[in-house]
């Protein structure tokens, strides 16, 4: 029987699951025996772990302020790294080839022992932010603590497995030992990775001024990227609604889960900015099949990946159209010199109501002389891709932006060199 979950776990859970979507997020996985919980919440997105432990402690409001954070501390701190640690101990004894699921069913693989990366997550309720909350390595690695406030502001922010566990990592890197860093927020250390593009400062000595971050949200480029961001959840929804069928094996092209997670771990680990251009590009691209305009276009996400998109006529047969995707893709590993592709394959809009959805994932790292000769002859016999139609798309992450902002405490925030992307579409 399962385990209702607390509320306390149920927030934590319904979070991770919008931002790191639920194919790769698991509420109370099994560890050791059927009914051992081996954390709170399991993220597994190869090759990150990320390992939750959710705990809320409510010390007694009459109690000094001293022993009320020192209580706060032991249980809602403490126990986590202790059952966090306890996870990771069991997830590297390979005891376990994959995640099982709360109700005993299998589920994703683990990462190979080689590429595994851990990342350990504390979630500390019950402080009503009246206290300072701990972090660092507690004896067996780097542990981060997050209270309530702390955890929907970043993981707001930072709401993808890639933005989420960079920032992880480099604001491990930033707190190490060797540095001294003085900062009063989380947020405020959100705000200064933000306004420096996803990066910290570089010194021994850093100090971070307390309210970076209401300054942050005054910036106008900040509201209108999160206006500009709105469009990038079309992304989500579609890995959401194709990893829903692969979970439950109803792909009508299916293989194991294994397998056909790997093309959809691919657009899970696109950023947020990039999510904004691909659902961009794939949502021009279906007004334009609408309109009979464009039957197929291929694009470059910033990330390296290669995306080719399909919408057929409804009376084609599904076959047919899997297997013309499947060839575009050939054909857009050497049009756009990109070693992975993923194709996408679906309906002609307005054509019919619904849609069904077919994915492709090719990873072909090296291309032979013979490889290109025949994937251009192909191209050039079969019409796919010969004579394209280039259009260029450019990005800003934070739209407006206009560098020498005047907020001296955190200036204007930074974006990324602007990411051209050509859609080439036949």
């Amino acid at each position: 029987m399962l385990r209702t979950p607390t509320p306390t776990e149920a927030f934590v859970h319904n979070v991770c699951r919008q931002s790191f979507l639920s194919l790769w997020s698991y509420a109370s996985p099994q560890g050791r025996t059927a009914g051992k919980e081996l954390c709170d919440i399991l993220v597994v997105c190869d090759p990150d772990v990320i390992i939750f432990s959710v705990k809320e402690i409510k010390p007694k409001a009459k109690a000094p302020d001293e022993v009320r954070f020192q209580r706060w501390v032991r249980g809602a701190v403490d126990e986590s790294v202790k059952q966090i640690y306890g996870a990771e101990r069991f997830i590297q004894s390979g005891r376990h080839s994959h995640v099982v699921r709360e109700e005993g069913s299998s589920a994703l693989a683990y990462p190979s022992a080689a590429r595994r990366r851990i990342h350990r997550v504390a979630v500390a309720l019950g402080g009503d932010d009246h206290f300072p909350v701990p972090y660092g390595d507690f004896g067996k690695g780097f542990v981060h603590v997050f209270d309530e406030r702390s955890f929907r502001t970043v993981l707001s922010e930072l709401d993808t497995i890639t933005d989420f566990v960079e920032y992880l990592s480099k604001k491990e890197d930033l707190l190490a030992p060797s540095r001294d860093v003085l900062f009063g927020l989380e947020e405020d250390l959100l705000a200064i990775y933000l306004h420096q593009n996803r990066s910290f400062p570089s010194a021994d000595l850093l100090m971070i001024e307390e309210g970076s971050w209401p300054e942050i949200l005054k910036r106008p480029e900040y509201h209108a990227k999160k206006i500009a961001d709105e469009e990038s959840y079309m992304w989500d929804r579609l890995i959401e609604k194709i990893g829903k069928d692969a979970a439950s094996g109803n792909l009508e092209f299916s293989n194991s889960l294994d397998k056909d997670e790997i093309g959809l771990r691919v657009m899970a680990r696109e950023n947020r900015f990039n999510r904004r251009m691909l659902a961009s590009a794939l949502a021009t691209f279906l007004e334009a099949a609408r309109a009979n305009e464009v039957r197929s276009r291929m694009t470059a996400s910033p990330s390296g990946v290669g995306y080719v998109f399909l919408a057929a006529h409804p009376d084609e047969q599904r076959s047919d159209r899997n297997d013309e995707t499947s060839l575009r893709c050939i054909i857009a590993r050497v049009k756009l010199d990109c070693e992975t592709i993923i194709g996408i394959g679906t309906e002609r809009p307005g054509v019919r109501r619904g849609a069904s959805w077919d994915l492709h994932y090719a990873y072909i790292p090296t291309l032979t002389d013979e490889f290109r000769s025949n994937a251009l002859k192909m191209s050039d016999e079969m019409g796919y891709f010969s004579a394209p139609r280039v259009t260029g798309l450019h990005e800003d992450e934070y739209p407006g932006h206009c560098p020498g902002g005047d907020v001296p405490e955190v200036g204007a925030l930074a974006s990324p060199a602007p990411a051209p992307s050509n859609g080439t579409e036949m």
